[in-house]
């Protein structure tokens, strides 16, 4: 009977836990991460799911870009259960928000570990997209002595193109556009556009690089009928005319429309935008109305170094 009377115990905390995980995921999906970060807390390592409990303490320290908590997190969860593909990943994703900020020397000390957190990602789970694309950006940007190479890159695409051709495509046009080989990346983008109508952002950026504002803004435009609700390219036109002066009536109404909406925390802020139209102001010769609108872009953003270039400019 007592016996009969544990394995039910089992059941009922197994079950609890695994409600109480679905609570906090639920609450990291809607963005409620401090909330979400009290529930995961609360699981400890004898629990059921604790695990997975870590990986989400760890995606909400990327959230908040407390990378040093989201590694420890991370590598929690990988001492918990090693098989598991996205807990590496993960890992690796902290590893580079860590690289970004750190010496050479630090550097070389991440750089391997690393690339040995998107290998066994992508060895745990082959068909994951994002692991081979994580393996992709990794030997196509870093440099050969802390483990990039152009060959293994392109073995990463393939590996991509078996999984998604469209995006091993496109990943074969940015290791040839990062290797500076920009013909070759040409053909490829203009194939995955031609054959999928996808990247036209990416494309019309590529040409933005290179300034040939004409085929950016073709490219662009193209992609905003595509899709005419993509903020990203309404900013990106505006920009090509910021930088340009070329087509700036059409610049400038891709920037009102692209203030007007809510654009997403991933994307332009509106200072970087109105600074975007007073750069186009200034280009025509409309200096009073440039000042008015870097100043109005400070007044959001004092950071905005858009606006405090611009008005230096106009000092000059």
């Amino acid at each position: 009977m007592r016996y009969k009377t544990t394995i039910l115990l089992i059941f009922v905390s197994t079950f609890v836990n695994a409600q109480r995980l679905q609570i906090g995921i639920e609450k990291f999906e809607n963005e409620k991460y401090d909330e979400a970060a009290k529930t995961f807390n609360s699981f400890k390592s004898a629990n059921t799911d604790y695990a997975e409990a870590r990986y989400y303490l760890g995606r909400i320290a990327i959230e908040k870009r407390k990378y040093k908590d989201a590694r420890s997190n991370f590598k929690e969860a990988i001492k918990e259960n090693e098989n598991v593909s996205k807990y590496h990943k993960y890992y690796g994703v902290a590893l580079g928000n860590l690289m970004a900020d750190a010496g050479q020397l630090r550097q070389a000390m991440l750089a391997p570990k690393m690339k040995s957190a998107f290998k066994r990602a992508a060895e745990l789970n082959p068909t994951d997209e994002e692991a081979q694309k994580a393996l992709v950006n990794f030997y196509s940007q870093a440099p050969g002595i802390l483990g990039g190479s152009w060959e293994k890159a392109f073995e990463a695409a393939d590996a991509l193109y078996k999984i998604s051709p469209r995006e091993g495509q496109m990943a074969r046009a940015t290791i040839y556009e990062r290797k500076e080989d920009y013909d070759l990346a040409e053909q490829e983008y203009i194939k995955v556009i031609n054959k999928y109508k996808v990247f036209y952002y990416e494309f019309g950026m590529f040409y933005q690089a290179r300034k040939d504002y004409d085929k950016s803004y073709e490219i662009l435009e193209n992609g905003l009928l595509e899709n005419p609700e993509n903020w990203a390219i309404l900013y990106q036109i505006g920009k090509n005319s910021a930088l340009s002066g070329l087509r700036a009536d059409r610049g400038i109404e891709c920037l009102s429309i692209y203030l007007e909406e809510d654009r997403g925390k991933d994307l332009p802020s509106r200072s970087s935008a109105k600074s975007r139209i007073g750069m186009i102001y200034e280009k025509q010769g409309h200096i009073s109305k440039a000042k008015s609108l870097y100043q109005e872009a400070l007044n959001e953003n004092p950071k905005e170094s858009l606006a405090k270039t611009g008005l230096k400019r106009i000092k000059q």
